[in-house]
């Protein structure tokens, strides 16, 4: 195995304690990793002198001195972006998975049969979003087919140029605090994306003013984002933990406060999870 390969094997297996080469060594044989004791050892010095590693002697009282090394704040924030890489690869697969179910199975026509339930084919429908990802562009084209003689809408920043590929679908400049609509227009706004808790009153404001007397809004999120864990994570938990890091306390919007402040512009509030997506909506705009 190359040198630069061990590196990344060793920070992978050291863990956040102190530990020995030997040890190390034994991790690497019983991954089937052949290397010779003295390569270990030298690998182990270049990461010290590169400060992914630190280290300490140890006093013995039946032997000499023994070295003992630790993980470095930089050797930490290594670990993180090898952790991260891992994550970003399983969301691929994922990703993948999610795309590839047959359409009765589809998370995405899920999600846009949950949005569209009981609206006109000719409804007028927004969709407001930070980015247009590739689950957010399949939920917009399962829109676009239940929608043939609506108007259908993506709000985003003009700055960042987005190109979504559907002929049926306006491209309009906006932002989250200024959906470029009139008055009651809209039958359906869907909002993705990370809303800051500073504005969302300023938002839902807006929000509640572009729908009509019986309209619709849906806000569509990551469950990590909304979510407090409790440990023992399970794995899933883990994933979607490190994959979608919360924010600090003052900047945070949990299930319960976002609710909450959607039931003060919409007579009626309900929570939809579907697989790792949650789906709040609000009916009837406050008048």
């Amino acid at each position: 195995m190359r040198t630069p390969e061990l590196k990344t094997a060793i920070l992978r297996m050291a863990g956040k304690g102190e530990f020995y080469g030997y040890e190390i060594h034994k991790k690497l044989e019983e991954r089937k990793i052949k290397i010779g004791i003295g390569r270990l050892y030298s690998i182990l010095s270049d990461m010290k002198n590169e400060g992914f590693l630190k280290d300490r002697w140890e006093e013995s009282q039946s032997g000499p001195k023994r070295r003992v090394y630790r993980i470095s704040k930089k050797g930490n924030i290594a670990r993180d972006e090898i952790l991260g890489e891992a994550i970003k690869t399983v969301h691929e697969f994922y990703t993948e998975y999610l795309f590839s179910l047959p359409s009765e199975l589809s998370v995405f026509n899920m999600i846009s049969d949950l949005l569209v339930e009981k609206l006109p084919i000719n409804a007028n429908v927004a969709y407001a979003a930070s980015r247009f990802s590739g689950p957010m562009r399949k939920i917009m084209e399962s829109l676009q087919d239940k929608f043939p003689d609506g108007n259908l809408y993506a709000i985003h920043p003009r700055e960042k140029n987005v190109q979504l590929g559907m002929d049926s679908v306006s491209v309009v400049d906006g932002t989250f605090e200024d959906i470029p609509m009139k008055d009651d227009y809209l039958n359906l706004l869907v909002v993705t994306g990370n809303i800051p808790s500073d504005c969302l009153d300023v938002c839902l404001r807006e929000w509640q003013r572009v729908l009509g007397v019986n309209g619709r809004l849906a806000i569509i999120t990551t469950t990590a984002l909304l979510s407090k864990y409790v440990d023992p994570l399970d794995i899933g938990e883990f994933i979607e933990q490190r994959e979608h890091p919360r924010l600090d306390s003052e900047d945070l919007l949990d299930l319960e406060i976002l609710s909450n402040e959607v039931k003060k512009y919409f007579a009626h509030v309900d929570v939809v999870k579907v697989v790792h997506i949650t789906v709040i909506r609000g009916f009837n705009p406050r008048t």
